[in-house]
């Protein structure tokens, strides 16, 4: 005696049946091992059977299916006849027809996106062989630079600065710059200058000469002077709302976020001089004046970082960044051709060792 494998199972076609199956084949099966096999098609199915290339032309029967039956199996004939001959009612993912079209879109997609890549990497890098870099903190190296002063350019010109990472061991790495003229203009332009991917040092140094060219500012002190140069230069906007903004800051977060405030509330030039593009060493200047501390827990040493922007406020937080006596950081520049009251020392980040997979005990924060 079969088992009863089709209990509370009702069977439907969709259409013609196959030729090793005939109608009393169905009526004799379905019923014998408990099921029910509907003739017309009603609400109570479970199972729709049909074939490849009913499926593939989506009878209308399946299509209804589809459409409104989310719940029902549309199986192929095999999975009733080889449940008829293991005497078991068999899983119906292997014979299901939504698993084999989810298979042939996914399939499709794939296709899609090697085809993408392909292309991609023809005028930048391919996707399916590399991905976006991030460091030690999560912060991903995809940096939008965008202008919005209709004056130096279109409105809404924009750069996307990535460093690419090898999904292949050793990584690899390779920087490109998208440009997009305007919002929403499909034909942009690539700016990769390595002609293939090479170490990191060479590649983040490319992003980073990049970055300082279009805003004027360094990388370092792209928190400190966020919103701070003329429009018509490429604005970078740090992230907020508790996001990673990298590593290589001039001073603390905290810090730059509120010099950077008071700066922009007391208006203080925005030009700024770089010693890079001055190419004019300035002399070291020496220490401001010493801070005797009686207290212990107190710094031996303090300098005149905020003196005239809320040093109060930003003592604690400078603290830790500002030199102390003897130290290799003794050198101060200042940010603009006027007294603005901030003077930015030589940071150690920028000759740091902050490559991947560096301690960082040894690399620093």
């Amino acid at each position: 005696m079969p088992r009863q494998i089709f209990k509370n199972r009702v069977l439907a076609t969709a259409g013609p049946l196959p030729p090793t199956i005939t109608l009393d084949n169905l009526r004799t099966w379905i019923p014998l091992r408990k099921g029910r096999f509907a003739e017309a098609f009603d609400d109570e199915v479970t199972h729709l059977l049909c074939t490849h290339e009913q499926f593939k032309k989506r009878v209308p029967l399946v299509k209804k299916v589809l459409k409104d039956y989310k719940r029902i199996h549309i199986v192929h004939y095999d999975w009733l006849e080889f449940s008829a001959v293991a005497n078991k009612r068999l899983p119906e993912r292997e014979y299901s027809m939504r698993h084999i079209l989810a298979k042939e879109r996914a399939e499709k997609r794939e296709r899609n996106r090697q085809e993408n890549g392909r292309r991609e990497g023809e005028r930048g890098v391919n996707p399916t062989l590399f991905h976006i870099y991030q460091d030690r903190d999560f912060f991903p190296y995809q940096i939008d630079l965008t202008r919005n002063s209709s004056d130096d350019g279109e409105f809404g010109q924009r750069y996307t600065l990535t460093l690419w990472e090898s999904n292949a061991k050793p990584h690899l790495y390779w920087f490109t710059a998208k440009f997009i003229r305007r919002k929403g203009d499909p034909n942009a332009s690539y700016h990769r200058p390595s002609p293939c991917s090479g170490k990191w040092r060479h590649e983040m140094d490319l992003l980073l000469d990049f970055f300082r060219i279009k805003t004027g500012i360094d990388w370092q002190d792209r928190v400190l002077l966020a919103g701070t140069t003329p429009l018509s230069a490429f604005q970078y906007t740090p992230p907020t709302g508790g996001k990673p903004v990298g590593r290589r800051l001039r001073f603390s977060y905290d810090c730059c976020v509120e010099l950077n405030l008071e700066w922009k509330q007391q208006n203080l030039p925005q030009e700024i001089v770089h010693k890079k593009d001055s190419g004019e060493a300035e002399e070291a200047v020496e220490m401001a004046e010493d801070y005797d501390r009686e207290s212990v827990g107190h710094d031996a040493d303090d300098s005149d970082i905020a003196s005239n922007l809320g040093k109060d406020n930003c003592e604690n937080k400078t603290s830790a960044a500002r030199p102390t006596r003897g130290s290799n950081c003794s050198k101060k520049e200042p940010l603009g051709p006027k007294d603005s009251g901030i003077w930015l020392q030589e940071d150690s980040a920028e000759t740091a060792d902050d490559e991947p997979g560096a301690s960082p005990m040894e690399t620093g924060s």
